[in-house]
C-alpha cells in the first residue's frame, strides 16, 4: 500500500475505565498470571487478552472489542465504544487460568463463528478450553445455535496463545514454542514435530509476522527475551502446512555499559525496535535480515523522568512509540502518564496524565496491549493496605500513518517545487527510485526506455502484467490458496508518482490529451492518488481535459484532497454540455459531488459563487435537489430500508418556467447531504434570483419546501430508533418458527367442526 498522505496530528486522551477488580494480597501471590500475552515481566490476577478476526489477507485485530479474564471468576468480552459486556463466561473457583484469553472470529460455511481459547492449569500440564459460538455481525450470540465446548490436554505449561491465518494455534511456554495443528478436529493438542526449544522465560515483546513482513520471507514468530543487560532477538520460522517450526536466527541487541536493566521493549513489524532501560535511556534500532538477523542504525536518548520507575513501551507504528509510566505525583499521589513519542525526531508529540487516587508504592505495575486502531487496552495494578486493585482501561489514541519527519520531507518536496521550480519530468525521481523494491525499479527502467507517446499508449498492458506478476509473487510468499484472490501488491508513493506522470502526461499545446485509462482507473479506485503528486492543480486539470467521465467520477469520489472548486467546475461542465447526448446528466454528476467525504461548506459556497452564474443552471440544480428530497421523504416508512430511491429517466421541465433538462436513473445521495446542498444553493444565490422576477415563483416554492422538509427530517431523525425497533420486532415475528403446541391446538379446534358419523353393520 502506498504511504498515506494523511497528516492528522497525534492525539491521546484520558482513558475510559472499563472494569475494576479487587483481590486480597495473599490470594494474588498464588493466582498471578501474565498480564498480557506479549510480555511476561508483569503479572496480575487479571489479564488482558486479544480479539482477532481471520481474513484471507491474514490475522487482523477486531475493532471495538476487548477481552480480559479475572482469575477464578469470569472471562469478559467487552465493547469499548459502549463500555458494556458483549458476552461473559463464568469460571469455577477451582479453574486456575495460566494464560491470557484469545478470541478468534472467522467465517465458516457463510456464518460468523467466534472461538474463545482459555488455558487452565491441570495436574499434568495444561487443560486448553475452547468455546465455539455462532454470532451476528455485532458480536452477539445467535439463539439458533448451541455453544460447543471442548477441552484438550496439553503436556506443557502454556504462557500465551497466538493464532495463525490458517486457524492453527501457537502455544508459548517458558522454554519452547509449540504448533497446535488442526486443534478443533483432533483429540490431542499437538505433536513434537511442531515444537522448538529456547529460553523465553522473561519475554518483553512477541509478534507473529506474516510472510510479507517477515525477514526470512516465511511466516514467523519474533520474540524479545531477556539477556540481562541486553535483549536476545529470536526468529522462529513457521511452516504451517507441514507442520513444523524451525529456529532461523537469533541476535543480541547492543549492551549498555554499567548495571542497567531492561525495563521494557517493543518491536514493530516494519523492523523498528525500541528498548527502555532502567536509567531512562531509550534506544532505537532497525532489525534487518541479510541471511541472518542483524541490528543497525542505533540511536539513543535519555528521558530522566523515566529513571527507575514502572513503565512500558508499545510501538503503534514505525515512527510512533507509546510510553506509559507511573511517576510519583504531587502530594504523594499516584498518577499515570501516556506519551506519544516520535522515534525519528525523538520528540514528545502528545501526552495525557491522570490521577490514580492512591498513595505511591513500589508494587504498582502497568501493562498494555493494542486492542484496535483507536484504543489501547491498559491494565494498572495499584496495591492498597491489604487489597490489590486491578483497573482495566481503554486509552483513546490516534496516530497518522507517517511520522512528522516523513511528512515534513513530503511537504519539503512540495515547497521546493514552488521555491526553486522543477522540470516537468521531475529530475529528482532518480533519488526517490533508489529506495524502491527491485521489481518496481525494473518496471520503471523498462518504461523509461520507451518514447513518451509510446510509453503512455503501452502503459496499460505493461502495468497490468506487472500487477499480475507481483500478485503471484505475493501469493507464493504468503502461501495463499489458489481458490482465494491473490493479494494486491504494495505500491510505494514514489512509484505511484512516477507511474502517474507516465499515465497522465502534460498536455502539449494544440494536441489532444493522451492518457492510460486502465492504469488511472486502478490507482483512483485504490485511493492512491493525491493532488500533491503533480505540481499545482495539474491532476484535476488533466483528468478533466480527457473528457472521460468515468475517470472524473472516480476523481470526485477517491481523491481525498480534491478542492471544492474542482468539483464545482466539473459540475459546471455537465451543465454546459446538456445538449450533448454523450455527456452525462447533471443529476449523475451531482450524485458524485455529494458522495462522501463531504466538502467544506464555506469553500463549497465560494466555489458555487465563482463558477456558476446562469439562473437557468441554478434552477436546474435546485429542481434536482428538491426532487431527491421529495422522493426520499415521500417513500413509505414500511418499505425495505435497503431499497434504493432513484429518479426517473426522461426530459423534465421546471414548473412555472420553460427550462428543461435531461434526467436519468440516479440513486439519491444521503438525505442529509442533499438538504445541506439545497441550503447552500439558496443561501448563495438568493440575492441573485431575487433580482429576476421570472424566478420569484420558483424561489418562493423552494424556500417553503426546504423549511417544511427540514422540519420533517428532524422529526424522522427522532423517530428513527423507535421505528427501527418496531421493524425488528415485526421481522423477528415473521421469522419465528411456529410453536408445535399451537399447531396441535389448531388441528384439535378444526376437528370439533367435523360432524359425528356412526358406523353401522348389516347382519344377515
Amino acid at each position: 500500500m502506498a504511504i498515506s498522505v494523511s497528516s492528522a496530528a497525534p492525539l491521546v486522551q484520558t482513558p475510559i475505565q472499563l472494569a475494576v477488580h479487587n483481590h486480597l494480597k495473599e490470594d494474588t501471590r498464588q493466582s498471578d498470571i501474565c498480564s498480557t500475552r506479549i510480555c511476561t515481566k508483569s503479572r496480575s490476577p487479571v489479564a488482558l487478552g486479544n480479539v482477532v478476526r481471520l481474513r484471507s489477507s491474514g490475522v487482523r485485530r477486531r475493532q471495538g472489542l476487548v477481552v480480559h479474564v479475572e482469575q477464578g471468576s469470569t472471562v469478559v468480552l467487552m465493547d469499548v465504544n459502549t463500555q458494556t459486556p458483549v458476552h461473559t463466561y463464568t469460571l469455577a473457583p477451582s479453574d486456575h487460568v495460566c494464560a491470557p484469553p484469545l478470541v478468534v472470529e472467522s467465517r465458516q460455511d457463510g456464518s460468523l463463528v467466534r472461538t474463545t481459547y482459555l488455558a487452565l492449569n491441570a495436574t499434568r500440564g495444561t487443560s486448553l478450553c475452547a468455546w465455539t459460538e455462532h454470532v451476528d455481525t455485532s458480536g452477539r450470540v445467535t439463539a439458533n445455535h448451541q455453544t460447543e465446548k471442548r477441552r484438550f490436554e496439553y503436556p506443557g505449561n502454556i504462557q500465551a496463545l497466538f493464532v495463525l491465518r490458517s486457524g492453527n494455534l501457537l502455544a508459548l511456554e517458558s522454554d519452547a514454542v509449540m504448533l497446535l495443528n488442526n486443534l478443533l478436529s483432533k483429540q490431542d493438542a499437538g505433536s513434537e514435530l511442531g515444537k522448538v526449544h529456547g529460553t523465553f522465560h522473561l519475554r518483553y515483546d512477541t509478534h507473529v509476522l506474516e510472510a510479507a513482513k517477515s525477514p526470512s520471507g516465511h511466516d514467523a514468530m519474533l520474540l524479545l527475551s531477556d539477556a540481562k543487560t541486553n535483549l536476545e532477538i529470536n526468529l522462529v520460522e513457521i511452516h504451517d502446512e507441514a507442520p513444523f517450526l524451525r529456529t532461523v536466527s537469533s541476535v543480541a541487541s547492543p549492551s549498555l555499559s554499567g548495571e542497567q536493566e531492561v525495563t521494557s521493549a517493543a518491536f514493530h513489524p516494519d523492523g523498528t525496535l525500541t528498548i527502555l532501560y532502567s536509567s531512562g535511556q531509550l534506544s532505537t534500532m532497525q532489525v534487518d535480515w541479510d541471511g541472518q538477523l542483524q541490528t543497525n542504525d542505533h540511536r539513543s536518548t535519555t528521558l530522566v523522568s523515566l529513571r527507575n520507575i514502572r513503565a512500558q513501551v508499545l510501538l503503534l507504528s514505525a515512527s510512533h512509540l507509546l510510553v506509559m509510566a507511573l511517576p510519583t505525583g504531587d502530594k504523594g499521589k499516584e498518577r499515570a502518564a501516556a506519551l506519544v513519542w516520535d522515534v525519528d525526531l525523538e520528540t514528545v508529540l502528545a501526552q495525557v496524565e491522570w490521577s490514580l487516587g492512591t498513595t505511591p508504592v513500589n508494587d504498582s505495575s502497568i501493562s498494555a496491549v493494542c486492542a484496535s486502531d483507536a484504543y489501547v487496552s491498559i491494565l494498572i495494578d495499584t496495591p492498597h493496605s491489604n487489597v490489590v486493585r486491578s483497573s482495566v482501561l481503554a486509552l483513546p489514541i490516534s496516530v497518522p500513518t507517517q511520522g512528522l519527519l516523513v511528512h515534513a520531507l513530503h511537504a519539503a518536496q512540495q515547497t521546493d517545487a514552488w521555491v526553486h521550480g522543477v522540470s516537468k519530468d521531475y529530475s529528482n525521481q532518480e533519488a526517490k527510485q533508489a529506495t524502491l523494491p527491485a521489481p518496481h525499479k525494473m518496471f520503471l527502467s523498462q518504461m523509461q526506455q520507451l518514447a513518451p507517446a509510446q510509453r503512455t499508449s503501452e502503459l496499460d498492458n505493461h502495468f497490468s502484467s506487472f500487477l499480475q506478476q507481483e500478485s503471484e509473487r505475493l501469493r507464493a510468499a504468503e502461501q495463499v490458496k489458489a481458490s482465494r484472490k491473490a493479494p494486491k501488491p504494495s505500491l510505494p508513493l514514489a512509484f505511484v508518482q512516477q507511474v502517474l506522470m507516465y499515465a497522465l502526461p502534460a498536455i502539449e499545446k494544440g494536441q489532444q490529451p493522451i492518457y492510460a485509462p486502465h492504469t488511472l482507473r486502478y490507482m483512483l479506485e485504490r485511493q492512491l492518488l493525491s493532488t500533491s503528486l503533480l505540481p499545482g492543480n495539474a491532476l484535476a486539470t488533466r483528468i478533466r481535459a480527457t473528457q472521460d467521465w468515468s475517470l472524473m467520477y472516480l476523481m470526485l469520489r477517491y481523491v481525498p484532497d480534491l478542492a471544492e472548486s474542482h468539483a464545482i467546475i466539473t459540475l459546471s461542465d455537465a451543465l454546459n454540455q446538456q445538449e450533448n447526448p454523450a455527456a452525462p446528466t447533471v443529476a449523475r454528476v451531482l450524485q458524485h459531488v455529494l458522495a462522501p467525504p463531504p466538502f467544506s461548506k464555506p469553500a463549497l459556497r465560494m466555489a458555487l459563487r465563482a463558477h456558476i452564474s446562469d439562473n437557468a443552471h441554478i434552477l436546474i440544480l435546485l429542481d434536482i435537489v428538491f426532487g431527491w428530497i421529495r422522493t426520499v421523504l415521500h417513500a413509505p416508512l414500511t418499505g425495505d430500508a435497503k431499497q434504493e430511491v432513484r429518479s426517473s429517466e426522461g426530459l423534465r421541465t421546471i414548473p412555472t418556467t420553460s427550462i428543461s433538462y435531461r434526467t436519468s436513473d440516479v440513486r439519491a445521495p444521503a438525505i442529509q447531504a442533499v438538504v445541506s446542498f439545497g441550503e447552500d444553493l439558496l443561501d448563495t444565490f438568493f440575492p441573485q434570483l431575487l433580482t429576476d422576477s421570472a424566478t420569484h415563483a420558483s424561489l418562493a416554492e423552494y424556500t417553503r419546501v426546504l423549511t417544511q422538509y427540514t422540519s420533517e427530517l428532524q422529526i424522522l431523525t427522532k423517530l428513527q430508533t423507535p421505528l427501527a425497533t418496531f421493524g425488528q420486532t415485526d421481522k423477528a415475528k415473521n421469522n419465528a418458527k411456529p410453536d408445535p403446541k399451537s399447531k396441535r391446538l389448531a388441528l384439535h379446534e378444526a376437528s370439533l367442526l367435523v360432524p359425528l358419523y356412526s358406523r353401522e353393520s348389516l347382519e344377515i
